[in-house]
């Protein structure tokens, strides 16, 4: 949808990720506000969110007194009860950080200590025996048991925020890259449409910036040069599922705090699969921001380093590699974590800038939306304006709203909606599209609606991030060609402008018969 005219809304978001999409579902709680997503990929989830371990932090790595710890406890505490309303998969696994050495059993009562300090429950010291009874084999000499962790589907979680911000009125704009922004009375900010190649408009009275990776960028375009992004890569390797022996709990080794992660470590997915990494490499400078290559000789580190935490994993089978970057605000000379950044801007009034929102971003999301949601209530009432957006206490994790939302298909793990949904389009409903996956045709089908009902733009990712398609042994050798095939009989896609995953992936340069 594009606009030859200005586009107005009260509140308005440049970023659909985990983020920006909670802050919109808040938000959009109030029946009289109009809420709007601008997002330049096709989907939500294909950024940052899409793009990490996928675990429930507990919030003892944090530093104390900081917004980054209370909100990671925060997002831990509340997440079980929300993951049920959404029927998003997810499981309390509990973690283990291993101290392999003696000496580093200091490392492991400083985290502890710290975690305590920030108000975390369950966590306590394992001893050999008991840590090799958890893990299942000699992990080590000690351990931290970390019982309020946990693993989650980030695309199901990500996706299905923006689907209930929807469902509450919320309008996405999908494809939509922001290119200046102008203040005067309200916000001014045009969008190139990466789809239709139109120049857009579109003003608010309360913009808030979660753009992630960029954020520092769109505050540049509002005035303000106070912030720079440094953006670290982490490669993985993920395995197959058939592996025996693979731990059932995410294992991490004692953290560099001068590395710009926590250190390689093994995750299960709730799926089955293992994940090893990440790693952490600052871009340089003149890269591309989003530069997710994976390396050969990262690669290598990553096997290395994964089989010291668990040597079964030298002869595991990796089936894929993919990598994510963090928008940290500290440099690599310093390393480390810097706090979050949420807060107005005192130089330009009705600006929410989130700045630096890493890892534990996605256990905070949460939190942070209703933190932001009050900040834009307080800027709505300072303005004159009759009415709030909020209007539940901040203790409130996710109250029911009086508008229909929309989580129940939304975090539906689809080998379950096979079962059960789907059956409007009988004539697909049996068809296996994806045999790694145990992913039917009507599985694809709905997807690819509750794509288009959110506003984005399909992609065969887009249905990989709702239903598994692609994500098995095969890597999609077998299921691409049906899916292309079930998208174009029924429902009239071309495939010759289909999309793999963002602009300019079209997977096809012509037909060889008619």
């Amino acid at each position: 949808m594009g606009f030859s005219e200005m586009s107005h809304f009260d509140v308005l978001m440049i970023g659909a990720g985990a983020i920006g999409n909670a802050i919109a579902r808040e938000i959009s709680k109030k029946q009289n506000i109009s809420v709007a997503v601008l997002e330049k990929e096709p989907d939500a989830a294909f950024g940052i969110s899409g793009r990490n371990s996928g675990v429930l932090h507990a919030g003892f790595n944090n530093k104390p007194g900081s917004l980054m710890a209370r909100l990671c406890v925060q997002g831990a505490e509340g997440f079980a009860l929300e993951a049920e309303k959404m029927k998003l998969p997810f499981k309390r696994t509990g973690k283990l950080v291993i101290a392999r050495f003696e000496e580093d059993r200091s490392q492991l009562l400083r985290l502890k200590e710290q975690g305590e300090a920030n108000g975390v429950r369950e966590l306590r010291i394992l001893e050999k025996e008991e840590l090799e009874q958890l893990a299942g084999y000699p992990a080590g000499e000690a351990a931290l048991w970390s019982g309020m962790s946990g693993v989650f589907d980030p695309f199901a979680y990500t996706i299905g925020l923006a689907e209930a911000a929807a469902d509450q009125g919320t309008e996405f704009f999908f494809g939509r890259k922001v290119t200046a922004i102008a203040k005067d009375q309200d916000f001014t900010i045009t969008a190139q449409n990466l789809q239709g190649g139109r120049t857009e408009f579109y003003s608010c009275r309360i913009l808030i910036n979660c753009a992630g990776l960029y954020a520092d960028e769109i505050c540049k375009m509002a005035g303000i040069d106070a912030y720079t992004i440094y953006p670290c890569r982490g490669e993985y390797h993920i395995l197959d599922r058939k592996d025996s022996g693979l731990p059932t709990l995410p294992i991490y080794p004692i953290p560099n705090e001068k590395e710009g992660g926590l250190g390689v470590h093994l995750t299960p997915t709730v799926d089955g699969n293992l994940m090893i990494g990440p790693s952490a490499e600052y871009l340089p400078e003149a890269w591309e921001r989003e530069d997710y290559s994976t390396t050969d000789d990262v690669m290598g580190k990553l096997k290395c380093e994964g089989a010291g935490l668990l040597p079964s994993l030298e002869k595991a089978d990796r089936i894929r590699s993919f990598a994510g970057v963090r928008p940290k605000l500290s440099p690599e000379k310093q390393g480390g974590y810097a706090d979050f950044v949420i807060e107005e801007s005192e130089m330009v009034p009705g600006l929410i800038n989130l700045i630096g929102i890493e890892s534990p971003g996605l256990t905070a999301s949460i939190p942070i939306g209703r933190m932001v949601a009050q900040m834009a209530d307080e800027i709505r009432i300072r303005s004159g304006s009759e009415s709030s957006f909020v209007s539940v206490s901040e203790t409130t994790v996710w109250p029911d709203s009086n508008k229909q939302n929309h989580f129940d298909l939304a975090g539906t793990n689809f080998m379950e909606h096979d079962k059960a949904a789907g059956k409007e389009d009988c004539q697909g409903d049996q068809k296996m599209l994806c045999r790694c996956e145990g992913i039917t045709e009507a599985a694809v089908l709905a997807a690819y609606d509750r794509i288009l009902k959110i506003g984005a733009i399909p992609t065969v990712k887009g249905l990989k991030n709702r239903t598994r398609v692609t994500m098995g042994n095969c890597q999609g050798s077998f299921c691409t060609g049906n899916i292309i095939e079930v998208l174009k009989e029924k429902r009239g896609v071309d495939p010759l402008t289909l999309l793999w995953s963002g602009f300019g992936s079209t997977m096809l340069t012509g037909c060889m018969r008619k």
